[in-house]
């Protein structure tokens, strides 16, 4: 039995959300970019953080093995729960809490504060993200990173 390798030419990279909004989102923008062949990134979030940490290097690795792929896009999207929530469950010990809470501040660099309590909104995670990989010194210079939020009527909106 022989296996056929497919490759596949991606030409542009997105960046979206998870739930039906972020499904939304993505289902709007590539009804309009229809002669794309994108590569699609879901995380819970469209924030990094660190510019070195796993998403940006996934990011970045992509850009390399798919050398057309000249564009990324971040695709936020507009929440109506509160601004951030906490990933911390009220049944966890003080023990356990405080232990997660020295490993975070040690071994990320980010304050506990920072990476327990996440967003609902991904608007600002969105520009957030844009203005890192911008200004990532691996991002290869002719990829350009684009943000799109939806408006009040609910269309993706480019962010300059």
């Amino acid at each position: 039995m022989t296996f056929r390798k497919t490759t596949v030419d991606y030409d542009m990279l997105i960046l979206v959300g998870i739930g039906p909004k972020a499904d939304h989102s993505l289902e709007r923008f590539l009804n309009g970019h229809k002669q794309k062949k994108p590569l699609i990134f879901r995380c819970e979030e469209v924030l990094v953080w660190d510019p070195y940490g796993s998403l940006a290097r996934s990011i970045l690795s992509a850009l390399m093995r798919y050398s057309a792929i000249y564009e990324i896009w971040i695709l936020g999207c507009k929440s109506e729960q509160e601004s951030t929530f906490s990933i911390l469950s009220e049944n966890v010990d003080n023990l356990t809490t405080s232990t997660a809470t020295y490993l975070i501040s040690h071994l990320s660099g980010l304050s506990d504060d920072r990476w327990f309590h996440v967003p609902s909104d991904e608007s600002s995670g969105a520009c957030q993200t844009a203005h890192l990989l911008q200004n990532h010194p691996l991002l290869p210079r002719p990829v350009t990173v684009n943000v799109a939020l939806p408006d009040k009527q609910d269309f993706l909106t480019v962010q300059e």
